[in-house]
């Protein structure tokens, strides 16, 4: 496996999901080898990749290559070898906006980049229909990311804040993401924070980032909502993990979250509006209830999504 999608000592929960992904495989037999590219340190680590994956397919037989994200994926298309399977996440199909929130060059590069190498690898994973429909791929497998239902269960909201440390007396909405991160859209959350604030005073934004997974149900469960505000996504595993918990969710309606949310009580679509996100906190706090979204969700399970993957794979070498 390729990937600059990985845990770190410094940022435990980055790529976490990836992380996950691959271990639910190898109940079904799937043994893997790992070529992290720290791309966020340096992009001459794309390049160590390169030579570290070519060290690796001569020393060990592999049958295939997966790449996580399309950087990763030209790395893994640097040999002729072996097959190579390329799962998108998002960013890499979708692009990438600006704060003015237009597509940067950055953006724009992602996206043709990814169209080609999705012509010249084996076989191609995408997270949802619109990722599919945009690299305009027939042959494009629609696999999200699964959850771990094992892992992400409700538990006590007192007790999950007492191991925090957090006022128990808070209204908390969970952010689980950089607030840094244009795509994200914290501004949208923090100004309808402020404006729900006006009837929850207590309310506060719990932003979480750089938390080991095994630690994340925690905060989901601390939190009485979710609030997901970006510009777009592919598909949000926060979304998925909120629901597995049954924490309440208001989201805009990008990537598949309709299709996440489903029919759930207390989960909600909105605008990218200020006021109609804030009028849903206020809702939510006052409802006062968890959902029954782990009902809902339950078709996602990572054990479900890995037997997907694997099938990609059988594919792939003839099996």
């Amino acid at each position: 496996m390729v990937t600059n999608l990985w845990p770190t000592t410094e940022d435990p929960g980055y790529g976490s999901f990836v992380e996950a992904q691959m271990e639910s495989l190898r109940p079904l037999g799937v043994e893997y080898d790992v070529v992290f590219i720290n791309g966020r340190k340096s992009v001459w680590n794309y390049l160590r990749g390169m030579g570290e994956m070519r060290s690796r397919l001569r020393r060990q037989c592999y049958d295939l290559i997966h790449a996580h994200f399309g950087l990763s994926g030209w790395v893994a298309r640097c040999q002729l070898r072996r097959p190579v399977v390329v799962s998108f996440m998002g960013d890499d199909v979708l692009g990438r906006p600006g704060r003015g929130g237009g597509m940067t060059w950055a953006g724009r590069f992602f996206q043709v980049s990814s169209f080609v190498l999705a012509r010249v690898v084996r076989a191609v994973i995408v997270k949802t229909p619109e990722m599919k429909a945009r690299l305009a791929l027939g042959t494009a497998h629609v696999i999200p990311n699964g959850v771990d239902l094992r892992l992400f269960q409700p538990t006590d909201q007192v007790s999950a804040r007492r191991e925090l440390g957090l006022d128990i007396s808070k209204k908390f909405i969970l952010f689980p993401y950089n607030p840094a991160e244009v795509r994200k859209r914290y501004d949208l959350v923090e100004a309808a924070a402020k404006l729900a604030r006006r009837e929850i005073p207590e309310l506060e934004i719990l932003p979480v980032r750089g938390v080991a997974r095994r630690r994340m149900p925690l905060y989901m469960n601390a939190a009485d909502l979710l609030v997901l505000a970006s510009l777009w996504e592919g598909s949000p595993n926060a979304v998925k993990e909120a629901m597995a918990v049954n924490l309440p969710v208001v989201a805009v309606d990008v990537g598949d979250v309709a299709e996440l949310i489903g029919p759930t009580e207390g989960c909600s679509l909105v605008r990218p509006d200020t006021r109609e996100i804030a009028s849903r906190i206020v809702e939510v706090c006052r409802r006062g209830r968890r959902t029954r979204g782990r009902e809902w969700i339950a078709r996602l399970s990572i054990e479900s999504v890995a037997r997907q993957v694997v099938n990609v794979y059988a594919s792939c070498i003839g099996k």
